[in-house]
Parts: C-alpha cells; sequence; structure tokens
C-alpha cells in the first residue's frame, strides 16, 4: 500500500472547511427541516462499502427499470459522468433520460425542442430557466444535445417552489415520483436513467416514493448511483488509494462514483455564487465584471504547499471574458504578433498567462481552467520565465513543456481530471473534412509524436514535416501534446517514482535554454523507461 501523507489529508480537509464555510456566508445557515431531510442521504453514504469497476455498475445497470443518478447541479463534471455513461446505453432498449432540471408544466416546451421546433434561446426563456432553475445551462445542454441525437425521449420531473424546504423538497419528490411511476407503468420495457439533485436519491426519498406507487401494479428495479461522497473519498484516502478507485458499492445495486475531490466539487459551487450571487434580475449578466483573483490565488497557494515551497500571490490579476478591459490590458503589454496570438485565445474560448505582467485571462470559470492557470504562474515563478512563449515554431516544444507543468501542477488540485488520448485525436482528425482548417493542430501534434518516438526509439532527430498555414495551430497542438505529458508525470509523481526533487527540476527548467531540446527529449526518454518498467512489474505480477 502507498505510504499515506497525513499532513497533506489534513491541509485538505481544512481546505474543504473553509470553501464550505465561504459557500455557507451566501447561503446562510442551513434551516434545520433540510438538514432532517439530508440526514437520510448521509446515513445511506456511510454504510459499508467496497471498491467497484465501472463494468459491475454497467451489468446492473442493463438489469434494472430505473436508475437514479445523484446530482450536484453547478458541478459540470457530475452532469458529465452521467452523460458518459448514457452512451454507453443507448441501443440496448428504449431509454427515457428524466431530469430535475425540467419543469412538469413545460413538458410541451421540451417536447418542441428536441424535435426541432424551438430554437435553444426561445426554449430558455419559455421554461423561465433562469429563474426556476438558475443552475449553468452549458452544464445540461449536452445532456439533451445527447437526447436529440440519439432520439431518446426526455422527461421533465420538477415542480417549482417559491422556497427551500424541507416541505418543499418532499413536495418535489411527491410530483417527480407520480410521473416516473405513471410512466414506469406504462413503459415497463424502457430504461429510465433518473439525473436529480444528490440528497433526493437517498433510498427513503425519491426511490421510496416511487416503489410504492408502482407496488400498487408491476414491481420494479432500481440502481442509485451516488456521485462524489466525501465520507468514501476521505476513507479511500486514508489508504492511498483515492487515485486507483472510482467506483465503490454499497450493495448489489447500489452505487457511488468518484469523479472529483470533494474540495473541486464545493470550490465550483463557490465560483458559481460568486458569479450570480450578486446578479439581479434586472442586471445584465454581461456587464458584470466578476474577479476571479482570490480564486486563482488559492490554488496557486495550494499547490505551492504541495510542492513545499512558497511565492507570493500578490502580484496575480485575472480577468475574465465579462471584462471589456482584457484586450486593452493585452495591447499595451504585449507585441502586435503577441496580441493577435491573445485575441485568437479569446475568440477560441482559451486561458493564457501574460508573465511579465502578470496578469492572465480565464476563459471559464471552472476550477480545472484556473488550476492550470494558477499552473503556469507557479511554473512561470519557478523557472524565471518573464517572456510569452508564442514565437514559433521555435517555442513549439517550450509550450508543450508549459502545458505539461500547468497540466500536471493542475492535477495536484484535481486528481481525477483526465487529458486527452492520442486516439482521442485521431477521432477527432477523422470527423473533420479534409478541407477544415481545425485539422491543422491534430496534423501538427500527431507529427510532432512520431518525431518524439523515433527519437526514443531509434535517437532519430526527424525534422518537422508538418507545417501548418496558421501559426496558432502551434498553440493548440501544445496543448493537446502537454496535457498528456503532464499526465504521464503526474501518473510517475502520484506514485512516488518521480518524488518532489526531480518535479521540482522539471519545473526550475529554463525554457529560453540553447539546451532545452536536449532537456524535453531526455525526460521523453526517461517516463518511457519508467513505463517499460511498470508493465515489466505488472506482467511479472501476473496482473
Amino acid at each position: 500500500m502507498k505510504s499515506v501523507d497525513q499532513n497533506w489529508l489534513r491541509q485538505r480537509k481544512e481546505i474543504l472547511q473553509k470553501i464550505k464555510d465561504q459557500v455557507r456566508l451566501y447561503l446562510g445557515p442551513e434551516p434545520m427541516d433540510i438538514q432532517q431531510y439530508a440526514l437520510a442521504y448521509k446515513n445511506d453514504l456511510e454504510k459499508p462499502w467496497q471498491p467497484s469497476t465501472l463494468e459491475e455498475l454497467q451489468v446492473q445497470l442493463h438489469q434494472v427499470n430505473i436508475v437514479y443518478g445523484g446530482d450536484f447541479h453547478p458541478y459540470a463534471q457530475a452532469q458529465r459522468a452521467h452523460l458518459r455513461i448514457l452512451r454507453d446505453m443507448v441501443g440496448e432498449r428504449k431509454l427515457i433520460l428524466a431530469l430535475e432540471a425540467l419543469p412538469v408544466e413545460h413538458q410541451d416546451k421540451i417536447n418542441a425542442f428536441l424535435a426541432g421546433k424551438l430554437e435553444e434561446k426561445d426554449f430558455l426563456r419559455a421554461i423561465q430557466w433562469k429563474e426556476y432553475w438558475g443552475f449553468p445551462w452549458k452544464n445540461y445542454k449536452p445532456l439533451l444535445d445527447f437526447a436529440i441525437k440519439n432520439q431518446v425521449e426526455v422527461v421533465a420531473l420538477n415542480k417549482f417552489c417559491e422556497s427551500r424546504s424541507g416541505k418543499s423538497l418532499n413536495e418535489r419528490d411527491e410530483v417527480a415520483a407520480e410521473v416516473l411511476a405513471d410512466r414506469l407503468q406504462k413503459e415497463s420495457e424502457a430504461l429510465f436513467y433518473v439525473i436529480y439533485g444528490d440528497l433526493h436519491i437517498a433510498e427513503k426519498h425519491l426511490p421510496a416514493r416511487v416503489k410504492t406507487l408502482c407496488d400498487k401494479g408491476q414491481p420494479i428495479s432500481d440502481v442509485i448511483l451516488y456521485q462524489n461522497s466525501e465520507t468514501i473519498f476521505w476513507g479511500l484516502a486514508e489508504q492511498g488509494l483515492e487515485q486507483d478507485v472510482e467506483i465503490v458499492k454499497f450493495s448489489e445495486k447500489r452505487f457511488c462514483l468518484l469523479s472529483s475531490p470533494p474540495w473541486v466539487k464545493w470550490h465550483s459551487y463557490l465560483m458559481y455564487l460568486e458569479e450570480n450571487f450578486d446578479i439581479g434580475l434586472d442586471e445584465d449578466e454581461d456587464e458584470v465584471e466578476i474577479d476571479h483573483t482570490d480564486h486563482v490565488s488559492a490554488l496557486v497557494q495550494m499547490i505551492t504547499s504541495a510542492l513545499a515551497t512558497s511565492l507570493s500571490v500578490d502580484d496575480i490579476e485575472v480577468y475574465s471574458l465579462q471584462d471589456p478591459q482584457i484586450l486593452k490590458k493585452c495591447k499595451k503589454a504585449i507585441s502586435t504578433d503577441e496580441y493577435k496570438h491573445a485575441v485568437f485565445l479569446v475568440n477560441h474560448d482559451s486561458s493564457f498567462y501574460v508573465p511579465k505582467q502578470s496578469f492572465m485571462y480565464l476563459s471559464k470559470s471552472t476550477v480545472n481552467h484556473a488550476a492550470t492557470l494558477a499552473g503556469k504562474y507557479v511554473h512561470a515563478k519557478l523557472s524565471r520565465r518573464q517572456r510569452m512563449l508564442w514565437e514559433f515554431p521555435e517555442d513549439f516544444l517550450a509550450t508543450i513543456w508549459e502545458e505539461a507543468m500547468a497540466f500536471l501542477l493542475s492535477k495536484i488540485i484535481n486528481p481525477k481530471r483526465k487529458a486527452q488520448t492520442m486516439a482521442d485525436l485521431k477521432k477527432q482528425l477523422e470527423a473533420f473534412d479534409p478541407q477544415d482548417k481545425g485539422r491543422e493542430p491534430l496534423l501538427l501534434a500527431l507529427d510532432q509524436k512520431m518525431s518524439e518516438l523515433l527519437f526514443i526509439y531509434k535517437s532519430d532527430t526527424r525534422a518537422q514535416k508538418y507545417i501548418p498555414r496558421e501559426r496558432s495551430s502551434y498553440i493548440q497542438a501544445a496543448r493537446f501534446l502537454g496535457e498528456m505529458l503532464g499526465e504521464r508525470c503526474f501518473h510517475f509523481y502520484h506514485k512516488q517514482t518521480i518524488d518532489r526533487g526531480v518535479l521540482l527540476k522539471f519545473l526550475s527548467q529554463d525554457l529560453s535554454d540553447k539546451g532545452f531540446a536536449d532537456f524535453y527529449f531526455e525526460q521523453l526518454k526517461l517516463l518511457d523507461k519508467l513505463e517499460l518498467e511498470e508493465s515489466s512489474e505488472k506482467w511479472g505480477s501476473g496482473i
């Protein structure tokens, strides 16, 4: 068993509590009746559990009538986790998606939207998404896109209540249960996949109500899929298993998916509250400036604490899409050519960091994006880098390394974060039209990967074969390759094969040094050697 850093555990628990305290400042004290309602959920997750697998979960999903999936509304990863499971369910039998996010009184509008008879903006206005649900539409849109693409019926489950109380939570459970029970009795061969708030899917709440109503007719079987239990995460972390176990089970049909550390989930909630708390219904959201400087600064401190080093965060400035000053700031601070790259990144929803002036552009208000910027800040400080790495093709390797280190450091914040694979890039390439400019970064990334493989296995310093027309393709290709490289580095850092000293060497390497290319390829050889040794150990142990 891997040794457990108790100091790391203590620090993460303290960070989580601070974030929760900040959230509570926005929301106020939790009413007693809601605390009482939440007890059932808490009790469910304190039952004995054991590690399981996605395959074991999928076997059970194919055997039941209904799946209750927990949802932490402001956290996009919670919805994406369900989307990944749903994609594997298509084609087996009729699939019906049931969502708490949609109001039952507007089922006709939902049907019209799915049928292409209602534009997205008109649909959102018609169901009063912002007023009645309020959580980010972008989190839920992929679920509706999935339904449209696969001709999956979507059923609304929610009833709007003026206030949140134990009574209103029970009333909403009752409405949802009636809708589900009615449909289950009519379509007993279908699989209903319910995505509903975490507290509601406790066994004695919504699932019990549905069973009671259905027991009057045909009995039904169900799976409950909880998400991201803090109790279970800390239990795994105490054993050094929080990276290795992604799903646990309490019983044959009760599972918990672990796709995120608890502090990431709650930090996302805090960012959501800070963006939305002060925006009144009569205000234009696009004109409200949100300052994420404190968020990024806190993430920098988490990273440096893990590295047992310290950096001042007094010079950090973070701008977002809502801030009209970002491009003006760039125009004054960087060269004309660099400014063109900055405009491209802003237009393509990509974050970046300008080290000399120490300001950042955060394209998306997510913990992963903020953590990547925090990683770029730490890397730039430790490597003493001042200039932008936007002179291509000369800076291509340095930019890949910068992206790799930023991704690695972001995984200190969110170890569950995943990079794309080469297989993902090849699939994307196949989806593009041969004349589409979007192919350029992918072709460049694949060409660079071929050069790296030839160097590792044949010591062949092959020249770049593919030359993109757009210089911005280097930035995108570097991000693809850097994230994959950062994933590999973090894997061995987490396993303690690469220790803190080696990691600090990675982070302090001068990217402008004439010998940087040699350093870069030597680290690729090191990683390849470590991967071969790891494979040999697995074969030797019979795994």
